[in-house]
């Protein structure tokens, strides 16, 4: 009779490594929720089950320049904390966590896929059980405050497992385009289903603003890449043909439906603005959030060549507002609640880390880019969303990265296959 098992240890080493791997995507899907144990937003659970996945690995892969990316994050923040005048030991751990975080997270989530694949079921399970915990808040909101950081209120939308609203629109749209990205935006049926609902939920239960523009810009660029492949190659696909004429006419029903369901909500209000003012200067000038966010954006950016992308530090940020405001001719920006923390993803990279935070995203953005005309609108489309209220420790951000790595690896090495057996 033949064992069940041929190599016992050999099967518990390789389960345990997996189901460290399985812990580590988990927490990285629950980035901000605290189980009631600290009143922080961010949450470590991610960082510890990685390093504990990092130490279980036989092996480790380096996905592109991802050394790189390491050697750069460290320079960085040594440069960042020599440029900070006051440290304590909580804000350097903060800082030293969120940063290597991203280089970290951008080789582990890599590893899992290299060894595992990618966990389809896991991310879709974890998709709907965000959704369904926003639909649960909206009967038993103290349910929430009990497991997160809650920084908003009942007049704007549900938060599920995030502080705000924006912050659970931003999970279901990043979760949206890693699930497509898993199928090399071949949408199935299932996926199509997925997706909808996703969007569904951005707009009618996280009521995001700012996650509708996200929509917006993607669907643009979509229609952009489309065109623009129609005309280099002259030809349509019927069946893409059939596909783009549904989902044009989803969209406009989804249109005709918000209008209805959405007429006494913030982000229907926000849309009218849009619609009704003479410029979209106006919008961010009267509305306090957008108003917020699109500073640390300007501040950011302006800030880090005002410091020819020196690193500016982890301090220095309400100094530099401060002095670019005073050299401002109009009063554009009228958020007076000072802070350090600059609420972009693109834009922590770039003042903090300066000159290391810039090539950081160069070599991000190189590593992506599979060459094509819709690769490259892909890429484009991604570090532009990078510059919104993103926080660097959002594992998604290298989730997708790295997923996106691992794709362009695969359809490398089909495409030699492809040639040596032409050969």
């Amino acid at each position: 009779m033949k064992p069940l098992i041929k190599n016992n240890s050999s099967f518990f080493k390789f389960d345990s490594i997996k189901l460290f791997g399985n812990l580590f995507i988990i927490f990285s899907l629950l980035p901000w929720v605290n189980f009631g144990l600290n009143n922080m937003d961010s949450q470590p659970w991610s960082f510890i089950f990685g390093i504990i996945f990092l130490l279980s690995l036989k092996k480790i892969t380096f996905p592109d320049y991802s050394i790189t990316i390491l050697v750069l994050v460290f320079i960085g923040l040594v440069c960042a904390f020599l440029r900070t005048d006051y440290l304590d030991t909580f804000f350097v751990l903060r800082a030293t966590v969120n940063y290597f975080s991203l280089s970290l997270f951008y080789i582990l989530f890599y590893n899992y896929f290299i060894n595992y694949h990618f966990p389809f079921k896991i991310f879709v399970f974890f998709n709907f059980l965000w959704i369904g915990f926003g639909l649960l808040e909206l009967f038993y909101p103290e349910l929430t405050k009990s497991i997160s950081i809650m920084r908003t209120d009942s007049s704007r939308g549900a938060t599920s497992f995030a502080p705000e609203p924006t912050f659970f629109a931003i999970f279901l749209f990043i979760s949206s385009w890693i699930l497509a990205e898993s199928k090399n935006f071949l949408i199935n049926k299932k996926i199509t289903i997925i997706l909808l609902i996703n969007i569904i939920s951005i707009i009618f239960l996280a009521e995001s603003a700012m996650v509708f523009l996200f929509l917006v810009i993607v669907i643009s660029m979509i229609l952009i890449s489309n065109l623009l492949h129609f005309l280099i190659s002259l030809k349509i696909i019927k069946k893409n043909l059939v596909s783009y004429v549904i989902w044009i006419c989803l969209g406009y029903l989804m249109l005709i439906i918000a209008k209805d369901l959405l007429n006494e909500t913030r982000l229907f209000f926000l849309i009218n603005k849009f619609l009704n003012a003479q410029s979209i200067l106006e919008i961010i000038i009267n509305d306090a959030s957008i108003n917020a966010r699109v500073e640390s954006v300007y501040f950011s950016t302006i800030g880090s060549f005002k410091n020819y992308l020196i690193p500016g530090g982890l301090d220095s940020f309400i100094e530099m507002r401060r002095e670019i405001l005073s050299l401002m001719e109009e009063e554009i920006f009228n958020n007076r609640v000072e802070s350090n923390k600059i609420m972009s993803w693109a834009g922590s990279l770039l003042y903090e880390l300066g000159i290391f935070g810039l090539l950081i995203m160069v070599l991000f953005f190189k590593s992506i880019y599979k060459g094509s005309l819709r690769s490259l609108l892909n890429c484009i489309t991604l570090f532009l969303i990078l510059f919104s209220a993103i926080p660097v420790a959002f594992p998604l951000i290298p989730i997708l990265l790295s997923l996106m790595v691992y794709n362009k690896k695969i359809q490398i090495l089909n495409q030699k296959k492809i040639h040596s057996t032409l050969k």
